[in-house]
């Protein structure tokens, strides 16, 4: 369930080829974490919750999954997701980031928006100058909450201008200093390139889908 196109309203919850890349991001990202004992689970901006969703069928029974989104309507459309999906105790909450989540934390999905949109719908606007800032606040916080172990699993977008990459730019410092390793990977080197036209974008080569699974310095849970 999500909303209907065209996805025009402010609160408007998005559904499309970047939640497929999310999710396969996710789906490799958690490979292998049947093995560990149940994991706290907090999807961060969830929007439809299908990253969190999916997660739930990975993991081992008694993990408890948080769908997170500062967008009620997207919690909304949550809700009826994991009922329809047959995904018991789901914790559906209101917050911005990490704000409204107490506790610590096993494994944080998140795919923020990451454009510069001039109608700053919630799905699409990222905030600052290129688009970045929610992503930027997601890895700070989420980096600071992880359990020793934990790991944060991001689904992103940068421009990348002039060869380089201010995402992982930004980035990198908080990765090195709280994360015992990190792989950072393109996943797609060229979406929305209409966007390229717009002031934000001029000195852009392009806009690349960017995938980030970082791990939190200290023993597996």
């Amino acid at each position: 369930m999500h909303s209907a196109f065209p996805t025009d309203t402010a609160d408007a919850v998005f559904f499309g080829p970047d939640t497929y890349r999310f999710v396969r991001l996710v789906r490799g990202s958690l490979a292998g974490m049947m093995e560990s004992g149940p994991q706290r689970i907090v999807d961060i901006g969830c929007g439809s919750g299908a990253g969190g969703l999916y997660a739930a069928k990975l993991v081992r029974p008694g993990s408890g999954f948080v769908l997170a989104d500062i967008n009620r309507k997207a919690l909304d459309y949550a809700a009826v997701n994991a009922a329809i999906n047959d995904v018991g105790d789901v914790e559906i909450a209101h917050s911005d980031i990490l704000d409204g989540i107490e506790g610590p934390i096993d494994v944080g999905l998140a795919n923020p928006p990451y454009l510069v949109d001039e109608g700053e719908r919630l799905y699409r606007h990222g905030g600052g100058r290129l688009g970045l800032c929610i992503a930027g606040r997601i890895v700070e916080q989420a980096l600071a909450r992880l359990t020793p172990g934990g790991r944060l699993i991001l689904y992103t977008g940068t421009p990348i201008i002039h060869g380089a990459d201010p995402f992982f730019d930004s980035v990198r410092p908080l990765l090195q200093l709280h994360a015992g390793q990190y792989v950072y990977e393109e996943i797609d080197p060229d979406v929305f390139g209409e966007e390229l036209r717009l002031p934000a974008y001029l000195q852009a080569d392009r806009i690349a889908a960017v995938g980030l699974t970082a791990i939190k310095q200290g023993p597996t849970p």
